[in-house]
């Protein structure tokens, strides 16, 4: 009994999780009351009080009693490591750099994970995201906006905790970092092709076409070529 509560539970945990690191929530904002997040989720209290623990224990939420309580956001403890670390604050060419680089390494292990855990309506879902994206394939802004949700939805169907909340705070950094990218020679066609291919390949599941579709997104030059610049202008400087 308890091992069930506990794992729907966990499921409940990673949906807030990915909705506060994912939707652009702040630090002081209210999710609900517990029996708000109860009602929506359709599950038990007992369930519900162990998410919120799971989360608090994440450092993502604070519980608090009383009127006007509730479950607040707090600060992942992961963002807080990297911000201690001083990387929230200037954006220099390394730190983008950086961040890019242990976010490729961690990409593949997140496509597996989507490839293993989704549901077909999570890959209706994500061809959604792709469809707006080839919408948006002429305007490069509106079109990253999109690749970022893309990415954050993939990342929601991850099972591995520590893998998922990392993942989705260096993407909250490489999309701050990129706010300024110059983007003359994004090739919005050729980079929508390459993550339908990817979504199609996570839909059918572990093998030959998923690792070669991961292999395909690791080579996109868009945010490899914007760190180079950034070094290159720092360099200058």
């Amino acid at each position: 009994m308890r091992g069930s509560r506990v794992s729907r539970a966990e499921a409940v945990a990673r949906d807030v999780e990915a909705q506060v690191l994912g939707d652009g929530f702040a630090p002081g904002d209210r999710l609900g009351t517990k029996d708000d997040l109860r009602q929506r989720f359709g599950v038990a209290v007992a369930t519900i009080n162990e998410a919120v623990r799971l989360l608090e224990r994440r450092g993502l939420v604070e519980a608090r009693p009383g009127p006007g309580g509730g479950v607040f956001v707090t600060r992942s403890s992961v963002r807080v490591a990297l911000t201690q670390g001083g990387l929230d604050g200037s954006w220099g060419a390394a730190r983008f750099a950086d961040c890019l680089a242990v976010r490729n390494c961690l990409e593949p292990l997140v496509c597996r994970e989507a490839a293993r855990h989704h549901r077909a309506e999570d890959i209706r879902a994500l061809l959604g995201v792709v469809a707006d994206m080839e919408g948006a394939a002429a305007d490069a802004r509106a079109y990253l906006q999109l690749n970022w949700t893309l990415h954050r939805r993939i990342a929601k169907l991850c099972r591995n905790a520590p893998l998922h909340s990392i993942y989705l705070t260096l993407l909250d950094f490489l999309e701050d970092g990129l706010g300024d990218a110059d983007v003359r020679e994004f090739d919005g066609a050729t980079d929508a092709a390459i993550h339908r291919e990817l979504v199609t390949a996570i839909g059918e599941g572990p093998g030959p076409r998923l690792e070669a579709a991961i292999e395909r997104h690791a080579e996109i030059p868009t945010l490899g070529r914007h760190a180079r610049r950034r070094a290159q202008a720092s360099g200058a400087g």
